[in-house]
């Protein structure tokens, strides 16, 4: 046997899991509507590969029956009951973080096996969504947010779909759910500090880890997914993250028992006892599935676990050697000697290992790895196994999960609730955002006293004609950049969208919208400042009506602008493409405007960009407005030396190949690409680089409200 009695460990940890195993069949009955246990069996996982097949051997034509699909996981089963915390073992690409996905339903094509919830079986695990927490590797957090405040949100958005104690009102109810999970995971200290960025101030990185796990419990899930919650932190805050995580599945967070499943890579000695299974994964299949040691008083932990399997089969764990340690050295294939010979067999590395003190050699470790995937199937311990998880698929279906354990508010208040706090998460987090607000100002405020001060007070002559086009057309581009963040706005973000929209907390309708508007916001207001410095320094028709219209059409075609940067933004996966992208394009559409290019003069295999340049509709309908309500002299100068003869605005326009009277419809035709634009970016959003299919993402498009 094993002991552990120098880490900081509580004998009673061991002594509770202990009793626990003692009544596991009392845990599943269909008595406790408020707990899940959850079988999973034969899942396959293959996702598609995009590289060549192999040349054949007798020529170069490709083979067409290489398989184009790589699989992932290999009919790979386990389970998990209320109460318990699974471990999911493994060393890197083994397919810990793959199995968590499929669980936790971010992955759907390309798995085939069933999942048996409560006694019923199901295909997925979708029926889970609004009881299930999920924590990902990588902390999907607003930096600029406290803690307070973001589990303030979390809690609103979690929450939305369900009523609350009535007793006392909902922000109320909301305060108090935020001021006990800061309680429960120990984030006093740190609940109005901001979140911040790892080197650049901000809390500890355990704080984070205890943020994001609270984050994912204030709705009290029924199961809880977590990949590699203790990924980065060191020994001691890995052991109380592990801790915390014991203690939401044994209820003592408040409310029902849980189920927990999380990856892990290497975990310390002290860890191990505390997940009451793991299962060890290779390439994708099962090494081991079963209990992880047995509890014996005093805190000794017997060998008729992972460690008494590995012996039975000629993997002796050596003395001194720490457990986890040596069975991550043995399954891993990844580091093996590319020099070494390959031709040994299993006998021989059995052998090797046994010479080596039980440490088997780098070279030997797919022949190892092979032999424990092999011996694994046909050993009886998994049979046990398997046969301990049959127990929650004989739990009667009849009284099955699936009944809300909550009253459920209408879609509408759902909608409005999730809308609400998006829309003041959106806004704070903008406020304390200078740089996106400062790069408008100065697109919106200081480039146009620039450029006013260059076309300043422009005369009514058939030169300063020229200069109040090219005075018009330099605003109307300034402006199509002025919201030039918004091409970093869904690159992102998208993670964060992913990861809350796909575990149920809105829709993207929702997350979209409210988005939009607060972005709106400040677009409108630098666009009507931006029209009134330059109208006024341009010297424009001083008429009311002229300057009600010069305001529309540039706040217009700032919104369309926004609206075209976002849409790019939304279909390019990084900031290095959307600006490329952006770029190129509002280059291409500003050739076309009128300015730079007589309109009569484009190349017929052009032309067709005039009709689809919204530079181009903002530029003819402003110049338009002005030109069409004066006439244009000719100075002294110009009329001897140029022959310069008075026109009309209306002639200069027909000369530009302008209509004047295309004003207020080109207005509407810019209202209508940014609708245009808006409706591209939504799709966008929802089925761009998502790491899920097609089919997969429409079914998510009209779910969850």
């Amino acid at each position: 046997m094993y002991t552990y009695n120098r880490f900081v460990l509580p004998v009673a940890v061991t002594h509770s899991r202990t009793g626990r195993r003692k009544i596991e069949h009392s845990m599943i009955t269909s008595d406790n509507h408020d707990e899940v246990s959850i079988a999973w069996r034969d899942i396959v996982y293959d996702v598609p590969v995009a590289v060549k097949p192999p040349p054949k051997k007798d020529g170069n034509a490709y083979d067409p029956e290489v398989s184009k699909t790589k699989r992932i996981l290999h009919g790979v089963s386990g389970h998990v009951k209320a109460g318990e915390v699974v471990a999911v073992m493994g060393p890197s690409g083994s397919g810990k973080t793959s199995l968590i996905h499929v669980l936790g339903g971010r992955r759907e094509t390309g798995v085939t096996g069933t999942f048996i919830i409560n006694g019923k079986t199901h295909q997925n695990t979708r029926s889970l969504l609004q009881d299930l927490g999920y924590v990902t590797q990588e902390d999907v957090l607003m930096t600029t947010l406290t803690t307070r405040e973001t589990l303030a949100y979390a809690t609103r958005l979690r929450l939305a779909p369900r009523e609350l104690d009535k007793s006392s009102s909902r922000a109320a109810a909301i305060t108090a759910i935020v001021d006990r999970a800061i309680d429960e995971f120990d984030l006093e200290r740190a609940a109005n500090s901001p979140v911040g960025v790892v080197g650049q101030g901000g809390i500890s990185g355990g704080e984070k880890r205890r943020l994001v796990i609270a984050m994912e419990c204030v709705h009290k899930p029924k199961i809880l997914l977590l990949d590699e919650p203790t990924s980065g932190l060191d020994a001691t805050t890995a052991l109380l993250v592990v801790n915390k995580l014991r203690s939401i599945a044994n209820g003592e967070m408040g409310g029902h028992r849980a189920a927990v499943v999380t990856s892990i890579h290497q975990p310390r000695s002290s860890i191990m006892p505390l997940f009451d299974s793991a299962v060890l994964l290779a390439d994708g299949r099962e090494v081991y599935c079963g209990p992880t040691f047995t509890a014996l008083p005093g805190g000794a932990l017997s060998e008729d676990g992972i460690m008494g399997w590995l012996k039975d089969v000629g993997y002796p764990c050596p003395p001194f050697e720490s457990p986890p340690d040596f069975m991550m050295d043995m399954i891993n294939t990844r580091v093996e000697d590319e020099d070494a010979p390959r031709e040994k067999n299993a006998a021989n590395a059995a052998h090797d290992a046994a010479e080596g003190g039980g440490q088997p050699q780098i070279h030997d470790r797919s022949v190892v790895v092979k032999e424990l995937t092999a011996s694994w199937l046909t050993s009886p311990r998994r049979a046990t196994y398997l046969r301990a998880g049959d127990d929650i698929a004989s739990m009667d279906p009849s009284r099955a999960f699936g009944r809300s354990s909550f009253r459920r508010r209408s879609n509408l208040a759902t909608w409005c609730t999730r809308f609400g706090a998006l829309f003041s998460r959106t806004y704070v987090y903008k406020l304390r955002e200078p740089s996106a607000v400062a790069t408008q100002a100065v697109n919106s405020v200081l480039m146009p006293l620039i450029i006013g001060s260059i076309f300043f007070d422009l005369p009514l002559t058939v030169s300063g004609a020229n200069d109040r086009l090219s005075a018009i057309s330099l605003i109307v581009l300034m402006q199509s950049f002025a919201a030039f963040d918004q091409l970093l706005l869904f690159p992102k973000e998208r993670g964060l969208f992913l990861h809350e929209s796909n575990g149920g907390m809105y829709s993207t309708s929702v997350y979209y919208w409210a988005r939009t508007i607060v972005e709106s916001v400040t677009i409108i207001l630098f666009a009507v400042v931006c029209a009134c410095v330059s109208y006024e320094m341009f010297g424009l028709d001083d008429s009311a009506d002229g300057r009600i219209t010069f305001y529309f059409i540039i706040t217009a075609v700032t919104m369309a602008g926004a609206a075209f940067l976002t849409m790019i933004g939304s279909l390019c996966k990084t900031f290095e493409q959307t600006n490329a992208l952006a770029v190129m394009c509002l280059i291409v559409l500003m050739m076309f405007d009128g300015n730079w290019i007589n309109r009569r003069n484009i190349p017929v295999y052009y032309r067709w960009l005039v009709e689809v340049s919204f530079l181009g509709y903002a530029v003819e309908a402003a110049v338009a407005s002005d030109f069409k309500r004066h006439d244009f002299t000719c100075t002294a100068r110009a009329v001897e030396e140029e022959g310069c003869v008075p026109l009309s605005g209306s002639q200069i326009l027909r000369s530009l190949d302008f209509d004047p009277d295309m004003v207020w419809p080109n207005f509407w035709l810019l209202f209508g690409v940014t609708a245009a634009y808006r409706l591209v970016s939504f799709f966008g959003l929802h089925f761009f680089w998502t790491g899920q299919s097609f089919k997969e993402r429409w079914a998510k498009l009209f779910e969850s409200v």
